[in-house]
């Protein structure tokens, strides 16, 4: 009995003999099994995506065909609109040519009607002088005008001289205008043309009658409370006439 209990510890026991499991198919074998399974697995793949479009109903050529079809529509849609971009800038272009020029147009207009308007004072005014048996003696100024000019600070003024008399010699002289403007709480005189004009600026020599126009500028926010006209002779530098005109 003993026997056969240390038979069965030395068979199944700890100290039992250790038993080795050997698979049936060698190593190489089973290398080579799992090369084909994974090759299977691939090519099991590549064929779904090679066949998914076929699968799904898609077209992989037409695709390409309509991906082609719509890179050129773009193109040209991108020089149509570059070409479109080209036109409205030459049209806007030309707007603001044909705005300028009509701004113009309008302004080269209202000066004409102002100096048909002048032109018609002065010849009434001649006419009135022509009709007269007598004519005053000495020198005269008709339709004197001081207007805002463009901006508020712009003035242009015109005027008539005259000379009556027996007219023996032309009269040589300069017209002086003296702006009497309040800026920054003061009043102050300033001549027109400037003195840096120099001594040609202003002159007149005339027998009967003469027009004389210019523009005059006052500084910026500065206001025309007044003005004064003077015809000086050359030479000598006397004020034979002047003529004062408040504005406010």
């Amino acid at each position: 009995m003993r026997g056969l209990t240390r038979r069965l510890r030395s068979n199944f026991g700890i100290r039992s003999s250790r038993m080795t499991i050997r698979s049936h198919l060698a190593w190489y074998w089973r290398w080579l099994l799992n090369i084909l399974m994974m090759a299977a697995v691939a090519a099991a793949v590549w064929w779904v995506m090679e066949n998914s479009y076929q699968i799904t109903g898609f077209n992989r050529d037409e695709a390409k065909q309509q991906i082609a079809s719509l890179g050129e529509e773009n193109v040209r849609l991108k020089r149509e609109f570059e070409a479109a971009r080209v036109i409205i800038a030459e049209r806007d272009r030309q707007l603001a040519i044909d705005k300028s020029a009509q701004m113009e147009l309008a302004r080269s207009v209202r000066q004409l009607q102002d100096e048909n308007a002048a032109l018609k004072e002065d010849l009434g005014f001649l006419r009135n002088i022509m009709s007269t048996v007598a004519t005053p003696e000495g020198l005269g100024i008709a339709n004197l005008k001081v207007e805002q000019d463009g901006k508020p600070n712009e003035y242009r003024y015109r005027m008539l001289l005259t000379q009556g008399g027996q007219r023996k010699q032309d009269f040589k002289g300069r017209i002086q205008l003296l702006a009497r403007v309040a800026h920054q709480g003061a009043v102050s005189t300033l001549p027109f043309p400037e003195p840096s004009a120099g001594e040609s600026a202003g002159l007149v020599e005339f027998r009967f009658y003469q027009k004389v126009d210019g523009r005059f500028q006052i500084p910026e926010g500065a206001v025309l409370k007044g003005y004064e006209v003077r015809v000086i002779a050359i030479p000598g530098g006397q004020v034979k006439l002047s003529r004062s005109v408040n504005v406010q």
